[in-house]
């Protein structure tokens, strides 16, 4: 069997995707002022522009987890980011404590979510579980709502009978590293409780990269990138990661290429 990913048979591939947009997970999580107005969140209006510029420039495409809410916030936007041809995935319906959902709530979600989307003219096939775990139900709903791959926590690649699995790990997290909430778990996988610097976060994610092997899932967070320092980081980690493809180090692939390619090689 030959080695590599990709049509190059690069000696790894490598996922770029961005979470999160907009206000979903702090009005989730009950940190949205009530009189504040909707549909103006500058991970939206400021961040995204930037970092969507950034992306073409560097010619890489993305996949964007996107809260289903955002399609009523930000029905633009949302169409601009697959206008620019990005892939679109679902990351819930307002950011969701996934694995917390009762069987009943959960097919609720994942309905309203694909209406929401369809209702722009979009057909998302992808699905990351807001936190990253899923219910032991989220596979088999995935599969009978036809989405064509996920991408929860973990480790293994593989086929999933036919719902393609692109897992993440916490280390290729900016959100893990950068934010105080993240403290205890931090602590319980033996790094350090107290977050990291943009600075000190970009030389790890450089060197991550720079070492990688198999198949790595970078996150991004639009709303970490309105800090100048990070701003400035993650551009640093996405050039990289584009010289890499350049110079055939690595196949930069959106998760449902990968996903496909995987499948038609048996793997």
């Amino acid at each position: 069997m030959q080695r590599g990913f990709g049509p190059r048979r690069s000696p790894r591939a490598i996922v770029v995707s961005v979470d999160n947009l907009g206000e979903a997970s702090e009005l989730e999580r009950g940190g949205w002022a009530a009189k504040a107005e909707l549909g103006r969140h500058p991970s939206v209006t400021v961040a995204l522009p930037s970092l969507l510029g950034e992306l073409e420039a560097l010619g890489l495409v993305a996949t964007f987890f996107v809260e289903a809410l955002n399609c009523e916030l930000y029905p633009e936007e949302v169409r601009e980011i697959a206008a620019r041809g990005h892939e679109l995935g679902v990351h819930g319906f307002s950011h969701e404590r996934w694995a917390k959902l009762s069987a009943r709530r959960e097919r609720e979600l994942l309905v309203r979510a694909g209406e929401a989307f369809r209702s722009l003219g979009l057909e998302p096939q992808a699905f990351r579980p807001p936190g990253g775990e899923a219910t032991e139900r989220t596979a088999g709903l995935l599969r009978e709502f036809g989405y064509r791959w996920w991408s929860p926590l973990g480790e293994e690649v593989s086929r999933g009978d036919g719902l393609g699995l692109i897992p993440f790990g916490w280390e290729l997290v900016d959100a893990y590293h950068l934010m105080d909430r993240f403290g205890e778990l931090r602590a319980r996988r033996g790094d350090r409780r107290e977050p990291l610097g943009p600075r000190e976060l970009t030389e790890r994610l450089l060197f991550a990269m720079e070492r990688g092997a198999g198949v790595q899932t970078l996150i991004l967070h639009p709303f970490l990138m309105l800090d100048p320092g990070w701003r400035e980081g993650a551009r640093r980690v996405l050039a990289l990661i584009a010289e890499l493809g350049s110079a055939g180090r690595s196949w930069t692939v959106p998760g449902g290429e990968l996903a496909a390619w995987l499948a038609s090689e048996g793997r």
